[in-house]
């Protein structure tokens, strides 16, 4: 008998284990992480206001200094958290997030917002600093300052 024969069963158990904790880890231990339901207060899903960010006529023109306006903000959880960009211009523009969690899920693959009043709404519910640019003209950044509300 060759030593490759001795030694290739107990090689394949090994594999098998393996595999088996592989999945058992992945399956009791990654996937509940991912999965978990982050509870999230009631007033910081129904703010009294909603904050406004317009997207300026002529913003195509990369010399353009007002873009978003305004181009960073800050909202607090529960006041003003819901923020929607409205496209005055005659082009179609994105909010296209760069950093943010549940933000980046919403807006990460770049929401396409139509000229001439078309608008794109989201709820900020986690504080945090969310930065975003359109895709098509990326020369247009903004931010959004999310903070929780004082005690």
């Amino acid at each position: 008998m060759s030593q490759t024969s001795k030694i290739a069963g107990p090689i394949f158990v090994i594999c098998i284990l393996a595999a088996v904790a592989g999945f058992v880890w992945f399956q009791f231990v990654y996937m509940p992480e991912i999965n978990k339901e982050i509870e999230i207060p009631e007033e910081f899903l129904n703010p009294s206001e909603t904050t406004i960010i317009d997207i300026a006529l002529g913003s195509i023109d990369q010399d353009q200094v007002d873009n978003f306006v305004p181009n960073a903000i800050s909202v607090t959880l529960g006041e003003n958290n819901r923020v929607t960009w409205i496209n005055i211009d005659s082009v179609i523009h994105t909010v296209t997030a760069e950093v943010g969690k549940e933000f980046e899920k919403a807006a990460g693959n770049a929401n396409y917002i139509d000229p001439d009043g078309g608008e794109f709404t989201f709820l900020f519910v986690e504080a945090g600093e969310y930065t975003y640019f359109c895709a098509p003209h990326p020369w247009m950044r903004g931010a959004v300052t999310v903070v929780e509300p004082a005690e």
